[in-house]
């Protein structure tokens, strides 16, 4: 993995340290600080993020924005936030602080004391006393990480390993910009590098590693192990590839893993549970169940289909009048609680239907 004193070319501080998780605890307990579960508020960005906050009854979302104000934090963490001035909040059409030109005429139409939380004594000269009746409406509160109360990386992350681009053309992508700034090579004959995540709402990730050439145009599994001040993203390791980029057969195992579906094969203790092959319902094994063979029921379900579970039947009654009967498979007579094929039908949930291929439930 990537040391703090390894990467990037820049080794000034970056970020503000996180407060002690006393220092947090006790901000919560005062009031100065919140707690939330930071999210991000674009699928295609990682700094533009926000946390829901309980103000008494209410739920309000805290807008956080930019490197500076997420402060390290990533995606799913638990954060303590602190709230900025009022004067640093968004407006909500233009999602930017208003001017001092629209403050001024703002004043003229009537002020209300400020509805924030009781801010601490540090803090009070830096909190207007009041605000313009007729922005509070449209205006939407800002903060900053302050700590971590709980980190949620994931296990690892799919993505790849990008190379700065060798062209000469002054106008460059973003990503050639971040590879450009923390790329380092280094004595030993390793190199730190960027790998950038598929999933845009996680910030690109330094790795130091041999084997960068060989990794290009990969897509692999990557884990994040820290994130100091002094980096300006975290710092991880590489875990495994999983094949060439672009390719059917490795982005559908992508798919898999960033939506967290469970594609393993049925365990031994799971297919142990199902019946015999040469298992037929009989009265000895279906007590106080109804038996509707003697109908005329049709399955529903396409031709090749491996899940036959759904069923009509339909009969013209003494009177005339038609009898229609909708068929449920019965799984629950077979899946016992507490049973392995119990537990794995609980974690898989659902079939899952791929371009090129379907996961059983």
């Amino acid at each position: 993995s990537v040391g703090s004193s390894s990467i990037g070319k820049a080794k000034s501080k970056q970020f503000e340290a996180h407060c002690s998780l006393s220092e947090m605890l006790l901000g919560i307990k005062s009031g100065q600080y919140y707690r939330g579960t930071i999210r991000s508020s674009d699928r295609n960005s990682h700094d533009k993020c926000y946390v829901t906050i309980r103000k008494g009854e209410e739920r309000v979302a805290v807008m956080v924005n930019g490197g500076e104000d997420i402060n390290r934090a990533v995606d799913g963490d638990v954060v303590a936030i602190k709230l900025h001035p009022v004067d640093r909040w968004m407006n909500e059409g233009n999602q930017k602080p208003k001017g001092e030109n629209e403050k001024a005429k703002e004043s003229e139409s009537g002020m209300i004391a400020m509805e924030t939380a009781e801010p601490s004594i540090k803090d009070e000269d830096n909190v207007m006393e009041a605000i313009p009746v007729s922005s509070m409406a449209s205006m939407k509160p800002t903060g900053q990480v302050v700590g971590i109360v709980r980190r949620n990386f994931r296990q690892n992350y799919a993505g790849s390993i990008y190379a700065p681009s060798s062209s000469t053309d002054a106008k460059k992508s973003p990503r050639d910009a971040i590879a450009e700034t923390c790329e380092t090579e280094h004595m030993d004959g390793t190199l730190t590098c960027v790998f950038f995540p598929v999933d845009k709402r996680v910030p690109p990730i330094l790795i130091r590693t041999s084997q960068r050439d060989r990794l290009l145009q990969q897509r692999i599994l990557v884990a994040i192990d820290s994130w100091p001040t002094d980096s300006l993203y975290p710092l991880g390791h590489y875990v495994r590839s999983i094949g060439l980029a672009g390719t059917k057969d490795v982005e559908t195992e992508v798919v898999l893993h960033e939506h967290d579906i469970p594609c393993d094969p049925f365990p031994a203790k799971v297919l142990a549970c199902l019946p015999p092959k040469d298992y037929k319902i009989d009265a000895d094994n279906s007590p106080g169940r109804l038996d509707l063979r003697h109908l005329p029921v049709l399955s529903i379900d396409p031709p090749g289909c491996k899940d036959i579970d759904d069923a009509l039947h339909c009969i013209v009654l003494p009177n005339g009048n038609y009898q229609v009967g909708v068929h449920i498979a019965d799984v629950t007579h077979y899946v016992q609680p507490g049973t392995p094929i119990d537990f794995e039908a609980a974690n898989r949930s659902t079939s899952t239907y791929l371009v090129n291929k379907r996961l059983d439930m």
